[in-house]
């Protein structure tokens, strides 16, 4: 297929590389074209500027065009101009929790204009508004990262996160930090060592996997833990890099993560299986196993892409019809 792909090709917002580097590179190693479209130089052309040098970097008529939220991308006009542009559906892809109080309207009217929004969060119950919902999860990670699976463990119990008040993070861990220290490697670590905690700066990529790998047990929580289908993306990228997962528990995780990692739905169950698990020792490294061999064939990019392709050949044939949630 010619896909446009309409993204940051460099780093977020945190300094963590975008994912859309490695979905581009594994779509291409499948053999489609991909015409990168860099969401700056779009959203810059829409608006009416048109430099020469951006000609190899505009869209081009399509099979098929995939862009991902940007909340710079403020109204439908710039799914709309794509859709013109390339004579193609748009796929609008987004791998966050968007409902806090309500919908960015941004968000809301690009869900509409868009042929197919794919996103985790679709099972919220808030997405009355519109019937082109798809879910379809972004929780990978970049498969050709080194793993260190054989390093020495210095970290107990080590948190991978945002210091936000969404969800159950900030009062459970306060609470699970009393009783067993936690580690924690944020953007916003300070906000997190001005709780009392015990935290330092953000590591990605290679770095991640050491850390992971010199950890015993890595907790996880997500924005909003009652949607089904929905939790961070570092799922993915802690099972792929080796790593033992204990993580507030989600409906629809038993039939993606079944038993690759271990799950809890209170502060007293946290702590009774982190106490288990840091001392028992074979245990924890058969669930870090699992999840492992889960991750290598389900949540790496490269997998992720090969569903999406096939989702995108079933959109084009069927015309979408009769698609929704």
């Amino acid at each position: 297929m010619i896909i446009n792909f309409v993204g940051n090709f460099q780093t977020g917002y945190v300094g963590e590389q975008a994912d859309q580097v490695h979905l581009a590179r594994e779509m291409e190693a499948l053999g489609h074209i991909v015409r990168r479209v860099p969401q700056d130089i779009w959203r810059e052309y829409v608006l009416g500027s048109n430099e020469a040098s951006w000609q190899d970097k505009l869209p081009i008529q399509a099979d098929i065009n995939i862009i991902t939220k940007w909340d710079k991308f403020y109204d439908g006009r710039f799914i709309h101009e794509l859709q013109t542009l390339s004579k193609a559906p748009v796929f609008y892809w987004c791998w966050d929790y968007m409902y806090d109080n309500g919908f960015p309207e941004w968000h809301e009217e690009n869900v509409i204009t868009s042929d197919l929004y794919l996103g985790n969060d679709v099972r919220c119950g808030k997405y009355t508004f519109t019937k082109n919902t798809y879910y379809f999860p972004f929780d990978v990670a970049d498969g050709d990262l080194p793993q260190f699976q054989n390093k020495e463990k210095i970290y107990n119990v080590v948190f991978f996160g945002s210091c936000i008040p969404q969800g159950d993070r900030i009062a459970w861990l306060t609470e699970i930090n009393k009783t067993h220290p936690v580690k924690i490697f944020s953007w916003n670590w300070q906000e997190w060592k001005d709780k009392g905690f015990d935290a330092e700066p953000a590591i990605y990529g290679i770095e991640f996997n050491k850390k992971v790998a010199e950890s015993k047990i890595v907790l996880g929580f997500s924005v909003n833990p009652d949607t089904w289908g929905y939790w961070s993306n570092r799922v993915g990228k802690v099972l792929l890099a080796g790593g033992f997962l204990l993580y507030q528990y989600a409906p629809g995780m038993e039939l993606f993560l079944r038993d690759g990692m271990e799950y809890f739905s209170s502060i007293e169950e946290a702590n009774e299986k982190i106490n288990y698990y840091l001392n028992n020792e074979l245990e924890r490294e058969q669930v870090a196993s699992r999840g492992h061999h889960i991750a290598m064939d389900r949540f790496t990019s490269r997998a992720r892409v090969e569903d999406l392709v096939i989702l995108a050949h079933r959109f084009i044939k069927t015309k979408g019809k009769g698609w929704m949630i």
